[in-house]
């Protein structure tokens, strides 16, 4: 609870930066740093509530990570390092979600199964 803590106190500061008009280039990249990390751990999180069939809260974390990816993606307009850091989350998503989802969507049922093995051992002797 204490990470997930820390990731939205992140989240509040970017958001209090939104509402700003200060230019990010000024900004240490520790800041960019922070900021991938916390879309790290949404990842994360985002995966055990999928995990646990938790949808609205999966929702909420989706969209938490658009917003750490859009300040990042903003970044790196300006720097190599946002840009990078977008690419690095982007690859974490795809591996820890989006293939979690594939592997879901595309397992056969039970059924599809047997029917595959019995089709297999029984197919011949008709």
């Amino acid at each position: 609870m204490q990470m997930l803590a820390a990731t939205r106190a992140i989240l509040d500061l970017i958001y209090k930066l939104c509402g700003t008009t200060y230019d990010l280039l000024y900004l240490d990249h520790s800041c960019s740093l922070g900021w991938f990390v916390a879309g790290a751990a949404i990842i994360r999180f985002l995966k055990a509530k999928i995990d646990a069939k938790d949808e609205d809260e999966a929702t909420i974390l989706e969209q938490e990570l658009g917003v750490v990816k859009f300040m990042l993606r903003n970044l790196g307009d300006r720097t190599n390092i946002g840009h990078r850091q977008v690419n690095v989350l982007e690859d974490i998503y795809n591996a820890e979600i989006k293939g979690q989802r594939r592997k879901a969507a595309t397992a056969p049922s039970a059924t599809d199964q047997r029917a595959e093995t019995d089709n297999l051992m029984y197919g011949n002797m008709q």
